[in-house]
C-alpha cells in the first residue's frame, strides 16, 4: 500500500503544512521532533522539517516524507529544535591589546587569533555564528562577523567590516573623542561638498569655454583664416571629466559612514550617567547606534530605561541578575526593558570566555524565573544578534527557504542540564555528541 511507504503527521490543522507537495530529490533528510522553536510563529509540536540539499522545503504537523529521505525520528525523548545561538561579542576568539583612542580604521577580523579546534568550542554549546569586536578602548575599530563552519584557523568572514565600536563613559576624553570624530567627519563631508560644487563649476566653465573656442575656429574656417597651432605641452587641462571625492583619512571613514547613515555605531557603556553623557552628545543627532550595556553584581540602568527605550535602540546586555546599588534588591534589567517597551533585546554571556558562553543559557534561566517572557529570552540569543548583524537570512528562523541550520537539543533549551545533542548548519551536521564524546574517550 502507499501509505505503508510515507511517514505521515497527523493533526487537526493545516495551517503549517508545506506549501509544495512536489516529489523531492537528491539528498532528502526529515527531522521528527516532539517541539520545534521556529521563531517564525508559534512553536509546533509533533512536527517535522524536511532538508533538500541545505535547505527547508517543509515544515509542519503534515509532512509527507519520501521513501529515500534519511529520517531522524525524535519523538518521545524530550528534544528541542530552535535556530543556532549567535554570540554578538565573541572576544574571547582574539587576544590583541590595543590602547584607547582613535583607531577606527581597524577591523576585528585582523584580530583573530583561532586554535585549530576553535569551531568545535562553540558547536558544543550551540552556537552557529558569532560577532567579534576590535580590542581596545575609545574607538578601537569595527566589528567583524564569522559563521563557525570554515576548517582554516584564519577563516572567511560573514562581515569584516560592520559596527563602529565607540566606548562612552563620563570622563572627557571618552566625550572628546567620539565629539572630535563626528566633528571630523562633518567637515569631510562638507569638503567632499564643496569639491564637488567647485568641480561642477569648473567643468561648467570649462564646457563653455570649449564650446566657444569650437564656434570661432568654425568662424575662422569660414572666413579661409587658418586655425592657430597650440604647441606640444602646452595644452590647457581641463577638469577630470567625473568627480574625484577628496581622499578621507582612515581613522575618519567610518566616522563619516556613520554620520551619512551608512553604517551603525555599537556604543559600549555601563552605567546610568553613561547613557546621559551619550544622550547629550547625540542631542538632536539621527545616527544609527545600539547599545552595548555592561553591568556587574549592582547596576543604576534602571534609572534610565524608560529614556533607553525611546530611544528605539537595540540593547544588548548580560544575561545576569543585579542588585541596586547599595541594596540587597535584585533587579532584572532585561524584563524591565521589556516591559517598558524595548522590542529589540540581546542577552550576552556575563564574561568573555567560553566558560561564559557554557552559562549562558543558566543565566537566562535566572532571568526567565525573574519574569523574563521565555520566548523573548531565546529571541534574544538567536534571532535577534542575527538581526543585529544583518544575517538572518543566513541564519535566523526556521521556515521554508531557509538554510537548515538549528540545534537539537536533548530537552528544555534553559534547563542548566539540557546539552546540544546535534547542530546543523546548510543541512551539514557539525557537531553529535554521541560522537564527540565516544572520541573523547578513545
Amino acid at each position: 500500500m502507499i501509505i505503508s511507504s510515507l511517514l505521515i503527521t497527523l493533526t487537526s490543522s493545516l495551517a503549517w503544512q508545506q506549501a509544495d507537495e512536489r516529489e523531492l530529490v537528491g539528498r532528502v533528510t526529515a527531522y521528527r521532533l516532539d517541539r520545534i522553536e521556529t521563531l517564525d510563529g508559534d512553536a509546533l509540536t509533533n512536527a517535522t522539517v524536511l532538508v533538500q540539499d541545505g535547505i527547508i522545503q517543509r515544515i509542519g504537523k503534515v509532512v509527507i516524507i519520501p521513501e529515500h529521505a534519511t529520517v531522524h525520528d525524535l519523538r518521545g525523548t524530550g528534544a528541542v529544535m530552535t535556530p543556532p545561538l549567535v554570540l554578538s561579542h565573541a572576544n574571547f576568539l582574539q587576544s590583541d591589546r590595543r590602547d584607547g583612542g582613535n583607531n577606527s580604521r581597524f577591523i576585528a577580523a585582523d584580530s583573530l587569533w583561532l586554535a585549530a579546534d576553535w569551531q568545535t568550542g562553540l558547536w558544543e554549546y550551540g552556537v552557529g555564528m558569532v560577532a567579534v569586536d576590535p580590542p581596545g578602548n575609545g574607538a578601537p575599530g569595527r566589528t567583524s562577523v564569522l559563521k563557525v563552519a570554515a576548517s582554516e584557523k584564519r577563516p572567511e568572514t560573514l562581515v569584516d567590516d560592520l559596527h563602529l565600536k565607540l566606548d562612552m563613559a563620563t570622563n572627557s576624553s571618552a566625550k572628546s573623542l567620539i565629539r572630535n570624530g563626528i566633528k571630523a567627519a562633518e567637515a569631510a563631508i562638507e569638503n567632499e561638498i564643496q569639491a564637488e560644487k567647485d568641480w561642477k563649476k569648473s567643468r561648467k566653465e570649462w564646457d563653455a569655454k570649449k564650446e566657444e573656442e569650437k564656434k570661432a575656429a568654425e568662424a575662422a574656417k569660414a572666413n579661409g583664416e587658418k586655425a592657430k597651432k597650440v604647441k606640444e605641452g602646452d595644452e590647457e587641462q581641463g577638469p577630470p571629466e567625473t568627480f574625484e571625492a577628496p581622499v578621507i583619512k582612515d581613522n575618519e571613514q567610518a566616522f563619516v559612514d556613520w554620520v551619512r547613515k551608512e553604517r551603525t555605531v555599537q556604543v559600549h557603556m555601563r552605567s546610568a550617567s553613561d547613557w546621559l553623557h551619550w544622550m547629550q552628545i547625540m542631542e538632536d543627532r539621527e545616527e544609527n547606534y545600539e547599545v552595548v550595556f555592561s553591568m556587574g553584581s549592582t547596576t543604576n540602568l534602571h534609572e534610565v530605561i524608560d529614556s533607553v527605550v525611546t530611544s528605539g535602540a537595540r540593547i544588548d546586555l548580560p544575561a545576569r541578575m543585579s542588585f541596586l546599588p547599595y541594596t540587597r534588591n535584585r533587579v532584572n534589567i532585561a524584563a524591565e526593558l521589556v516591559a517598558a517597551g524595548c522590542e529589540k533585546l540581546i542577552l550576552s554571556p556575563t564574561s568573555n570566555s567560553i566558560a561564559g558562553l557554557r552559562d549562558l543559557r543558566a543565566s537566562v534561566s535566572r532571568l526567565i524565573a525573574e519574569g523574563l517572557d521565555q520566548t523573548i529570552a531565546l529571541r534574544a540569543i538567536t534571532l535577534e544578534p542575527s538581526l543585529a548583524v544583518g544575517q538572518e537570512e543566513v541564519m535566523g528562523t526556521i521556515a521554508i527557504g531557509m538554510p537548515a541550520s538549528f540545534v537539537i537539543w536533548s530537552g528544555d533549551v534553559f534547563d542548566p542540564l539540557t546539552e546540544v545533542d546535534s547542530l546543523v548548519l546548510d543541512g551539514e551536521e557539525k557537531f553529535n555528541r554521541e560522537q564527540f564524546e565516544s572520541e573523547l574517550l578513545r
